[in-house]
């Protein structure tokens, strides 16, 4: 069986590579004899980091006056040069499985971007005979209706569409895209094992994990981003008055890297370590969780990094994923919109977090445990080897 998994790997983005790697590492368990490989955004750091075979999911534009030249013509020469190559790379697979990642949005894209990109590869898949399945993906908003009309007939050529909250599926239900086989799984990274606990004094005071990220809101407003640098910088000037330890936890890099340097700036002292600003994956975020009690963040997959840890998590929310996320391990009530975040009320979330942070705890075990069993339970039943 030769299995290619899909999706925009190798850009740095923890939770992105965390789909991969687990997905992989449940397909190699399960399935010892397949081939499996990567078809994803960057392809060397990928296949350097989870030693796999890995092609781009699509050729570089050419550069200089070719360049000019392509755009000139709409960009034809390279549409056409991408289905020439697609076509190709398909004849090396038999089944393709799209892993997490927000697949089915148009996050300040143009249809000519990635709904073109997803529309050409799912179009080439169902004209070559390869089967196509999206596991554990997030759907929506797609704001442009040309894009739309693209991410739906894309998501129509699957043989199978699971979701990885009730939101996504929703939004592709009401867009018409349903089978009888398509449902919600949780994200695909609550799959892989946590780190250990790190060692911690007794008498050491409680530390409070902070989640940072380079946000700017849907629309990309330096207004949104100022508003968030202030926040986190306010937050964590609350915890430390109060002595609390604080450890930035990063899941994105380079790119968020920028925005804990901006609020240590702001405190005008440094929280972010060299250990955290060189994190490469979200094992690396746990290793930092490892050392806090409790953990409060934006960014979706710091998010899951801290649940896996078993930590109480205060979520503060860009999109429906999280609400969902928060609804799934009992925790709606510590969470808030990050966009109209109440000060007052997310130290009162803390304090109140930090009362019960030992049932909180247990309470986060269990569901997350009733979680990952529940997704493999999902992925058994996919039942490959009918493919081709």
């Amino acid at each position: 069986m030769r299995i290619g998994i899909f999706g925009g790997y190798g850009t740095g983005n923890f939770g992105n590579d965390a789909s991969f790697e687990a997905l992989r590492d449940f397909l190699r368990a399960e399935m010892p004899d397949a081939d499996i490989s990567a078809i994803c955004s960057k392809p060397e750091p990928t296949a350097k980091r989870f030693s796999v075979k890995a092609v781009g999911i699509a050729a570089p534009r050419p550069e200089g006056i070719w360049r000019k030249l392509d755009t000139l013509a709409l960009r034809q020469p390279s549409t056409w040069r991408n289905w020439a190559r697609t076509l190709k790379l398909l004849n090396d697979y038999d089944v393709i499985l799209s892993g997490g990642t927000g697949v089915f949005d148009d996050f300040r894209d143009t249809p000519l971007g990635w709904p073109s990109v997803l529309l050409r590869w799912c179009l080439a898949a169902r004209m070559k005979g390869v089967e196509w399945r999206f596991i554990s993906v997030g759907a929506g908003p797609i704001v442009n209706p040309i894009g739309r009309e693209m991410m739906k007939f894309a998501g129509s050529l699957a043989r199978q569409r699971l979701y990885r909250d009730e939101d996504s599926y929703q939004f592709m239900q009401k867009l018409g895209v349903n089978g009888p086989t398509d449902g919600v799984v949780p994200d695909l990274a609550f799959l892989l094992p946590p780190v250990a606990d790190a060692e911690r004094p007794a008498a050491g005071p409680l530390v409070v994990g902070v989640g940072m990220m380079t946000y700017h809101g849907w629309h990309s407003s330096a207004g949104v981003y100022e508003a968030y640098i202030d926040l986190h910088a306010r937050l964590i000037e609350w915890l430390q008055a109060r002595g609390y330890g604080v450890r930035m936890i990063l899941g994105q890099t380079p790119a968020d890297v920028g925005a804990a340097r901006d609020v240590d700036a702001r405190l005008k002292h440094k929280v972010l370590t060299l250990r955290e600003e060189n994190a490469t994956s979200i094992h690396d975020a746990m290793a930092v969780i490892a050392e806090t009690d409790l953990v409060i963040a934006s960014r979706y997959h710091v998010q899951i990094a801290a649940l896996k840890m078993g930590r109480p998590l205060i979520a503060l929310s860009y999109g429906p994923k999280t609400d969902a996320l928060m609804a799934d391990v009992g925790l709606s009530e510590f969470c808030q919109d990050l966009d109209h975040v109440d000060f007052d009320l997310l130290t009162q979330q803390v304090e109140k977090m930090i009362a019960g942070r030992e049932t909180y705890g247990a309470q986060v075990r269990e569901k997350v445990a009733a979680m990952k069993a529940k997704l493999i339970a999902a992925l058994k039943a996919l039942n490959l080897s009918g493919a081709r």
